[in-house]
């Protein structure tokens, strides 16, 4: 397990359930993370995978900021 300390406090935390998602992950984070950043910039994105078969792992490594 790994623990991340961030230099501000959070404001907002998103956090995203996925299961074989690897289609619609890179348009939901992309507009999820573009909103964020104009509206909320003290947020985070967490995604969290309970054991995809497929891609899902790979797509969100796609995104090192989340």
């Amino acid at each position: 397990m790994a623990f991340v300390v961030w230099p501000l406090p959070m404001d907002l935390s998103v956090i995203i359930p996925a299961y074989n998602e690897p289609s619609r992950l890179p348009r939901t984070l992309q507009t999820i993370r573009r909103y964020l950043g104009a509206h909320i910039p003290a947020s985070e994105i967490i995604v969290v995978d309970d054991g995809s078969t497929d891609a899902t792992v790979e797509v969100v490594r796609q995104f090192p900021d989340i």
